[in-house]
């Protein structure tokens, strides 16, 4: 019981203050946020069509990419908390001016599918910003034991939001709700302003004197540096796991708002504001649950049975309650199976689990991975089950998408299992590795990834392992019961 308090409150003297500022802060942030994205969605779904839906999925990530572009280029030339302050101002103005726009009948029109795209950046740049400050004020240490308590913000703001959504939908209606969302960030915007004790954090800025410059430096910089990222083979692997993982989520996204449209049938002002209910209640139900498995369960179960078995539960999901839905067909129920996916397990399971994957890769890549991976991989698989979706609804029907979907995730289940095979690889040979940050993680991952590790690279390991991971080899070799050997190989 102990330990399962510690994981859901890890904060020590000295941490409150900040901490609980910053977690009110990311709480407000998302949940203003996700009322302006329940109204966002409920007026694009009702007076567009969930047809069109797709080209919103390929519009988005390109709005993304670029905007995430110019976050990345001030990132070294601004000081981040002023970078948070005006990121949360010009959020504010942006949702005064849509919601006024929206309301609006000579523009309102082109105006309504500009805030979807807007509700939806907004989300993802949250994450960027804040994971960017976060990231400037802890150490590794730190880090490790309060980021997911930041990460289970995410969830209670998505919580609050949905809850305040379902609330305030018969009294102001879905089409006022971007005007929610500029509350919300208005009071964020105060609170930092008034909280003075607010720290910059270290690195706030960069001076390299070794910085590209012009545009071609810049880029042909980028270039090779994704080209190192390519020619890893496990973040090879991988990033094709992400990319199956935004693009099922994606298609998974699409079908359950059709078995939601389905069900808020009509276009009346009624319907918006059922529509906005419904999806409200199940985003709040769900992330009630995301909330309290990743609380409570998580860290317990990437001890227990590792990293690289977590990685297995999102596209297992996927291939049930794709099967699912192929043979009973799309309704209300499988619908929202298909959610959970995105809803519980990869807020919960899937993106905890993901993030410890980098441990294994050299700190002078490591970030660069991430962007690539999270900022640019998962667009594509977003605009590639956007052109799927378009063309398989021009020249087929719902249930050849969900048998794609199927089969897709087949192919999701085995690149899982590629993945948990190199990784294994990957930690064996980092426990040799001459970077101790390297050869450190690999040790202490193998406590719960000792499966994954092949017996025979193991034992061949021989006297090449360092005296600062011995130990954990020692474990690693007990655990599969060959300790003898362990014995006469390492001393």
């Amino acid at each position: 019981m102990r330990r399962l308090l510690r994981d859901a409150m890890p904060l020590r003297r000295g941490e409150w203050g900040l901490a609980l500022f910053l977690y009110f802060l990311l709480t407000v942030m998302v949940g203003a946020d996700w009322v302006g994205k329940l109204g966002a969605d409920a007026l694009f779904v009702k007076r567009y069509g969930v047809q069109n839906i797709p080209w919103m999925y390929i519009i988005t990530p390109i709005a993304m990419l670029a905007v995430s572009a110019l976050i990345f280029f001030f990132i070294d030339r601004m000081r981040r908390r002023t970078m948070l302050l005006v990121y949360v101002a010009a959020v504010t103005l942006m949702s005064v001016g849509i919601q006024y726009a929206i309301t609006t009948n000579a523009i309102g029109t082109v105006v309504q599918p500009i805030s979807y795209v807007f509700a939806h950046g907004v989300k993802e740049t949250i994450y960027i910003l804040f994971w960017v400050y976060a990231g400037n004020l802890y150490d590794a240490e730190q880090s490790k034991r309060l980021f997911p308590f930041f990460a289970g913000s995410v969830l209670v703001g998505k919580i609050l939001g949905g809850l305040v959504g379902a609330a305030i939908a018969p009294v102001i209606h879905a089409e006022n709700f971007i005007g929610g969302q500029a509350v919300g960030f208005f009071i964020c915007f105060l609170a930092l302003v008034a909280y003075r004790r607010l720290p910059e954090g270290q690195g706030s800025r960069v001076d390299d004197k070794h910085r590209p410059q012009g545009v071609r430096a810049t880029v042909r910089e980028s270039v090779d540096g994704y080209r190192t990222v390519a020619s890893d083979h496990l973040l090879r692997t991988f990033g094709v796991g992400v990319f199956f993982w935004y693009f099922l989520m994606q298609f998974a996204n699409f079908l359950y708002l059709l078995g939601l449209d389905q069900t808020a049938a009509g276009n009346t002002r009624g319907s918006e504001d059922f529509f906005s209910q419904l999806y409200a209640s199940v985003y709040t139900s769900s992330s009630l649950v995301a909330l309290a498995i990743q609380s409570f369960i998580t860290s317990g179960l990437l001890r227990r049975i590792g990293i690289a078995w977590v990685l297995f539960i999102l596209p297992v999901w996927f291939l049930a309650t794709y099967g699912a839905a192929t043979y009973w067909n799309l309704n209300l129920v499988t619908g929202v199976a298909l959610q959970l996916g995105e809803r519980i397990w990869i807020p919960a399971l899937h993106r905890p689990a993901s993030e410890l994957v980098y441990s294994q890769v050299s700190a002078a890549i490591r970030p660069r991975a991430r962007a690539f991976l999270s900022g640019g991989v998962n667009a594509f698989g977003n605009m590639a089950a956007a052109v799927a979706l378009i063309v398989g609804l021009r020249y087929s029907d719902v249930q050849t998408l969900l048998a794609t979907g199927t089969g897709l995730s087949l192919v999701y289940l085995y690149n899982a299992w590629h993945t948990r095979r190199l990784f294994g690889r990957r930690i064996a040979h980092n426990l040799t590795s001459p970077d101790p940050d390297l050869r450190r993680n690999a040790a202490d991952m193998l406590a719960s990834e000792s499966g994954a590790v092949p017996d025979d690279i193991l034992r061949s390991l021989g006297e090449r392992v360092p005296a600062d991971v011995e130990h954990g080899v020692r474990l690693a070799l007990t655990r599969k019961g060959i300790i003898a050997v362990a014995t006469d190989v390492t001393e």
